[in-house]
């Protein structure tokens, strides 16, 4: 068994400020309470999904584009415009509670996660690059994944706290961590992306010909990023859905925050202990199998089912991150990053219109089968990618060869 330990090296100027900033920003206390605080504004289960499918078809839409422009503006700047429009939307709903808000605060929350998620990891790349520690950058991520599981616990704990307040004191406590990570962002260097002459030349739509070239060329890429929208698909409907399978297996609402503290504090060490030397297929079965563990009336079950599925997500998004860096972080860190949250979007986005069909239908337990089976196609696809052709980059050099010597004859 290998060690994910972090070698014994200090660490690049600002980076331990910028990874406290980066699990700030992750510091959602209104996750537990999302839909009970809907249902309290006279918003339902289905209408909420309709919602989130408008918040997630919003971020496929900008999220490149802006990561395009945050690579121009620099990482760090990206992150404050980011976390500032988050603490904007959490606050307009924690002062005002009605359906129209819900709805409108939307673009905000795009804006900001198209932002933060890939700027920050765009960040973290460029420090550790000027830092002489690019080969440490998965396991830097891994670290974050496992760390922000850890405080999470400590968040939603305080969370079921603040709800005996209201439902709408998490939202104002969202609001604050964000402001205080801006005000630590602002304290961090401004690195830039490795090839910055380069990413300042590129447009959005120069960016975007570029990625379809590649995934046109590419087996290994599309491969990669349809792993990335079935199992994104997958964790996005489980997170909504966790407190409703919470409460139907019998845990009291308000102590569906402390119920998702036990989750993420136990999914931080399981997704940190895990043997790094296992395949990544092992990781997306057994979150897999904690999707199908939701269908079972249990507390216990339930309970099992969250740390599963946690800590398969803690194990695959760094490794997901770290491969599509080296595919594409050539045309700017954050933009490469981009990518990774659109792929997380895009499934959600679509599906999401009819989930509320889906859920009068299947009802939460068909849902939980559904993931389940979304992310045992990931594994599949994961399959197939270890039979891949050549990557971005020697597809590249080949078509640029095949059309050498296609002028040269």
């Amino acid at each position: 068994m290998t060690s994910d330990r972090l070698p014994d090296r200090r660490w690049p100027r600002g980076y331990r400020r910028l990874l406290a900033a980066r699990v700030l920003l992750r510091s959602y206390f209104f996750v537990p309470f999302i839909v009970l605080y809907a249902r309290d504004i006279g918003v339902s289960l289905g209408t909420l999904l309709a919602v989130e499918a408008f918040f997630s078809a919003l971020v496929v839409v900008v999220d490149v584009p802006v990561g395009v422009i945050a690579d121009r503006i620099g990482p760090r700047q990206a992150l404050i415009i980011g976390a500032s429009a988050e603490a904007a939307a959490a606050l307009l709903l924690a002062l005002t509670a009605h359906p129209a808000v819900l709805w409108s605060v939307q673009p905000l929350f795009a804006l900001a996660l198209a932002l933060t998620q890939g700027a920050d990891s765009g960040l973290a790349g460029a420090l550790l690059r000027e830092g002489g520690q690019p080969e440490r950058f998965e396991r830097a991520e891994r670290i974050l994944q496992s760390s922000s599981l850890g405080w999470n616990a400590a968040v939603f704990a305080l969370a079921s706290l603040l709800s005996l307040k209201g439902f709408a004191t998490t939202f104002l406590a969202t609001a604050v961590v964000q402001l205080f990570a801006v005000v630590l962002l602002c304290t961090l260097p401004d690195a830039r992306t490795s090839f910055a002459d380069a990413a300042d030349r590129l447009t959005p739509r120069t960016w975007l010909r570029r990625l379809r070239a590649a995934l046109q060329e590419s087996r290994s890429l599309r491969l990669d990023l349809l792993a990335m929208v079935l199992t994104g698909t997958a964790f996005s409907v489980l997170l909504y859905l966790v407190p409703a399978y919470l409460v139907a297996s019998g845990i009291d609402e308000h102590l569906t925050g402390a119920a998702t503290a036990v989750i993420s504090l136990a999914a931080a060490g399981v997704g940190y202990l895990l043997p790094g030397s296992w395949n990544l297929r092992i990781t997306v079965v057994l979150a897999a199998v904690g999707a199908l563990l939701f269908v079972l009336p249990y507390a216990a079950a339930a309970l099992l089912a969250g740390v599963l599925v946690q800590a398969g997500q803690a194990r695959l998004v760094p490794r997901f991150r770290a491969q599509t860096m080296a595919d594409l972080g050539s045309w700017g860190e954050a933009s490469a990053m981009s990518v990774v949250t659109t792929t997380a979007s895009v499934g959600f986005a679509v599906l999401a219109p009819v989930l509320g069909l889906l859920t009068d239908t299947l009802r939460p337990t068909g849902l939980a089968v559904l993931c389940t089976v979304l992310l045992l196609g990931a594994g599949i696809t994961m399959t197939e990618r270890l039979h891949r052709g050549d990557g971005p980059e020697v597809a590249a050099r080949r078509k640029e060869d095949r059309m050498t010597a296609e002028e040269a004859a």
